[in-house]
């Protein structure tokens, strides 16, 4: 599958291990994404549900999910369970979430 350009996907707003994000079930461009924001893949446990979040998923990709500030050893990929992602219900483009940033902080260590 070829990857989206990041300014033209649908996204939700979406939180992921405390952090603000925005998600969609598109693979994303990273070449096309703002500098300020960093992506990663979310893996599917075949359940329905991600079991991972990793810089790139390439086998059962779930979807990806755009964040403020880089997640430290998302290169080598960090289990996940339902307790650590959560769907905020509305709608939100990349330009709005640029523009809802508050200053972009040191990188989240998990």
């Amino acid at each position: 599958m070829i990857p989206m350009n990041a300014n033209e996907a649908d996204y939700e707003r979406f939180c992921v291990f405390g952090q603000d994000a925005l998600f969609t079930n598109m693979r994303i461009d990273r070449d096309t994404l703002h500098e300020e924001l960093y992506a990663y893949d979310l893996r599917d446990a075949c359940d329905g549900d991600p079991c991972e979040l990793k810089s790139i998923v390439m086998v059962n990709h779930w979807g990806t999910v755009i964040v403020k500030n880089p997640i430290e050893n998302a290169d080598k990929g960090i289990p996940m369970n339902f307790n650590d992602y959560n769907y905020l219900g509305d709608g939100m483009t990349i330009s709005e979430f640029v523009q809802s940033a508050p200053e972009i902080s040191p990188s989240i260590s998990l």
